[in-house]
Order: structure tokens, then C-alpha cells, then sequence
């Protein structure tokens, strides 16, 4: 029994180490509840950040920084860290 333990428990920290590749465009979607009462918040976003030259540049803003910013606002805010979820596939991006 423990050594199923631990290989559930690696194998979860593989799956949750490995980074999924989005297409470009994809929409992100989080929601969240207050326990405490009856507040309910969903946020989307889609990001698209043209490249002309093919290659990221200093000015390029990803769909994780995006999420982690908009997680961090919402626990400013005293609502609980937010998940985002990309399609396709449907995987959590922070």
C-alpha cells in the first residue's frame, strides 16, 4: 500500500511539473466562490500577442503571466486563489 502511495504521488507530481502548450488564442477561464456567503466571480481572458518576426521579445505578456496577475488581484481582494482552465486541452494554467 505505501509503495502505491508513492507512485500516485509521483506520478502527480509529474502531471503537475509538465507544461502544456496552448495555441495561440485560446481562452482561459477561472471561478471562484466565497465560503463565507454567497459571492460567485468568473473571469475569462484571451490573449493574443502578435510576433511579426517569429521570435517572443521583451514585450511579449504570456497567459500565465496574465492569470497569475489576475489571481493575485482577486487574493488582494480577499477571494481564494484563482485556477485558470485552457482549451484546448482543458488543463489548468497556474
Amino acid at each position: 500500500m505505501f509503495a502505491s502511495t508513492s507512485a500516485a504521488d509521483a506520478a502527480e507530481a509529474d502531471s503537475a511539473t509538465t507544461t502544456v502548450e496552448f495555441m495561440e488564442g485560446s481562452e482561459f477561464r477561472a471561478d471562484a466562490r466565497m465560503s463565507e456567503s454567497d459571492l460567485m466571480m468568473d473571469v475569462s481572458f484571451k490573449l493574443r500577442v502578435d510576433k511579426p518576426n517569429g521570435y517572443p521579445s521583451a514585450q511579449d505578456i504570456t497567459p500565465l503571466e496574465v492569470a497569475e496577475a489576475l489571481s493575485a488581484l482577486a487574493q488582494s481582494k480577499g477571494w481564494p486563489p484563482l485556477t485558470f482552465y485552457g482549451t484546448p486541452p482543458p488543463v489548468a494554467l497556474n
